[in-house]
């Protein structure tokens, strides 16, 4: 694997980690997405050269994200 795909399932790995410790301190879990998904969204649009860049960046990570969905390997955490 090179850097980059290591570094994508780290932060991956890492984020559902995170969320699986606010699941389990009893935050509210649409709170806790929502807050976390504002601060990558926020970080994101900072460091994108423009907004098109952004917007593209968004519309991948989030159609991946749906495809994911649909396979039961990737629905259970």
């Amino acid at each position: 694997m090179d850097k980059a795909k290591d570094d994508f399932e780290s932060a991956s790995d890492e984020m559902e980690a995170l969320l699986d410790r606010f699941e389990a301190a009893g935050y509210n879990s649409g709170a806790a997405m929502g807050g976390a998904m504002q601060a990558i969204i926020f970080r994101m649009a900072i460091g994108a050269p423009d907004a098109a860049t952004a917007l593209g960046f968004m519309g991948s990570c989030m159609s991946t994200a749906a495809l994911m969905a649909t396979s039961p390997d990737e629905t259970e955490h």
